[in-house]
């Protein structure tokens, strides 16, 4: 069965009126099937209030990304394209395209089956329908970009259509997987090749982690050695190596420590920052100080938080009101991060 990727005209492809999900729904209907009716049963079977998925969530989803993130499904039966995997997102298209809604509906982005056999069709009808649809691994779905981009020439633009996401994070996670494969792969054997660690090499793209790792004498075959070693067990502390590395004594804990050994060297750093940060208020203009003084004296103070204090958090009017600022404050740091993201 040969599978190729492709931005096809919606005009061009049929539901699948064999779908699990509406078969049952169409058969009072007999031969007088049409695509009214398909879209009627597909939006009856998914408008369930207790479904966290709804036929109108994902329509506002796709409307609001202009697109959908996860290509259909599409097999050649007797020389007609059916849709055997997302007639739901097919109908929204189709909809928005009759709608004349803002964007590019005409065409969209489907996994061409080819030469499928009856077997092959039933088992991605009960894997879409009955199992439910998988996550895509982080790093399968990298491997794919590497491919789409070094073997099939496939631009940016093609893979974003595809794929979803941005050039930035095509590029980024692209470099990651190859950085994975060159200095972590050849380290451990198959059995020990985990890809859960693939979001290691996504912060190792980070700005200035790379040139942090050069600059102490390092290379990005250490990085790799530190992965595999358990040296770094909270992938997210990568973005902390810079700070680290720029220190001596937080590098030596690092480098010679055991696992988990970045969370001390990690400590260690919030542990001076406390201790050089001065006491009286009074003395510090806290409007104007730099975010990332403000960023670390809070988290250095969380570390160093007594239990009797944690516990007096919501508890009592003040303990309250200091857990809904600190509410509003994750929220507002969401906000921020996701906003630098782009």
């Amino acid at each position: 069965m040969n599978e190729e990727f492709q931005l096809l005209d919606i005009s061009e492809i049929d539901f699948d009126t064999d779908n699990p999900r509406i078969k049952k729904a169409l058969e009072k209907y007999g031969d007088k099937i049409n695509a009214e009716r398909i879209n009627f049963a597909l939006r009856s079977s998914s408008d369930d209030s207790s479904s966290s998925s709804t036929f109108t969530r994902l329509r506002d989803s796709i409307r609001a990304n202009g697109r959908i993130t996860q290509p259909i499904t599409v097999v050649i039966v007797a020389g007609r394209q059916v849709c055997v995997d997302g007639n739901t997102r097919l109908a929204i298209y189709k909809e928005f395209f009759k709608e004349s809604t803002e964007g590019d509906w005409q065409k969209i982005p489907a996994l061409v089956l080819k030469d499928a056999k009856a077997r092959d069709i039933e088992t991605i009808r009960v894997s879409a329908h009955l199992v439910g649809p998988r996550p895509w691994p982080a790093y399968e779905k990298a491997r794919y970009l590497h491919y789409l981009y070094h073997k099939e020439l496939m631009d940016h633009a093609d893979m974003v259509a595809l794929c979803g996401g941005n050039k930035k994070d095509i590029e980024r996670d692209i470099e990651a997987y190859e950085d994975m494969n060159t200095y972590y792969r050849d380290l451990v054997d198959d059995t020990a090749f985990h890809i859960d660690r693939f979001s290691g090499f996504v912060e190792l793209q980070s700005k200035g982690v790379k040139e942090a790792i050069f600059e102490a004498g390092y290379e990005l075959s250490n990085f790799g050695e530190w992965i595999r070693d358990g040296k770094i067990r909270r992938l997210r502390d990568v973005r902390d190596l810079p700070k680290i590395l720029r220190n001596e004594e937080a590098t030596k804990i690092f480098v010679t420590g055991g696992l988990g050994s970045i969370e001390q060297a990690i400590k260690y750093l919030d542990q001076i920052a406390w201790e050089n940060t001065p006491k009286d208020t009074s003395k510090l203009n806290l409007q104007n100080a730099p975010i990332g003084l403000l960023a670390h004296t809070l988290a250095a103070r969380i570390i160093s938080m007594p239990f009797s204090e944690l516990q007096a958090l919501g508890v009592d009017e003040k303990g309250a009101e200091t857990l809904h600022i600190l509410e509003d404050l994750n929220e507002r740091l969401g906000e921020l991060l996701s906003h630098v993201g782009k």
